[in-house]
């Protein structure tokens, strides 16, 4: 039985993946280094320590991660502020049916809150969840299940009767591990063999998971 949904935000809800992409190579280009779209995917849903790591080991210990970080967020504000957060299909749709239905609502996002909360609450969804996680107030980001645990914790629920939507690998396998009836929404790349082991179902939009709860609840 499905009683809550957790949600992830970045290439989830708001279509922030390739402005996040594109604020990251401006940035690396301009300290000398060129972000490749392979090393991009493999630091999506990660937590900021597990990016560093990753942007350490492409590009040297003495890369300024923190500093880059910054810069990309500060590039992304520079377009989000002429054409405003970009909302992803069905995002606004499956979070008023939620409502309605009661089921309870989570976000579990690799974004740090402030700024989560800033995006979410320009689209008037922010008001929407009963509860928020983020990876970054927790030891073990994604692809670690903790993010996860602690949102269903935070609903009451057991993972189990969470559903989590998820667009990214990282996402996907947080999910799952956690325990969750993960169902992936691509954003910039589809689910493989691997994937598709992890997951209960693949949907090409959030507009299509009202069908997809009420099979499941059926």
């Amino acid at each position: 039985m499905i009683k809550g949904l957790i949600f992830d935000m970045d290439g989830l809800l708001i279509d922030t993946e390739q402005l996040s992409y594109k604020a990251l190579v401006r940035d690396c280009k301009e300290r000398g280094f060129e972000l490749t779209m392979e090393q991009f995917l493999s630091i999506r849903s990660l937590s900021i320590p597990k990016c560093e790591e990753k942007f350490k080991g492409y590009f040297g210990e003495d890369f300024d991660f923190t500093d880059s970080f910054e810069k990309h967020f500060l590039y992304m504000r520079e377009h989000i502020d002429k054409y405003g957060v970009p909302m992803k299909k069905g995002a606004d749709t499956i979070l008023k049916y939620a409502s309605e239905k009661g089921l309870r609502i989570a976000l579990a996002t690799s974004t740090p809150l402030d700024i989560a909360e800033e995006y979410l609450s320009s689209l008037g969804l922010w008001e929407y969840f009963h509860e928020v996680q983020s990876a970054a107030d927790i030891k073990n980001g994604k692809p670690a299940p903790d993010v996860y645990l602690a949102a269903a914790k935070l609903l009451g629920l057991p993972p189990s009767e969470c559903m989590a939507f998820e667009d990214s690998p990282n996402g996907v396998r947080s999910a799952s591990s956690a325990g969750c009836i993960t169902v992936m929404v691509p954003d910039l790349s589809r689910a493989d063999e691997e994937l598709e082991a992890l997951i209960y179902r693949e949907i090409d939009d959030l507009s299509e998971a009202i069908g997809l709860i009420e099979e499941y609840r059926e």
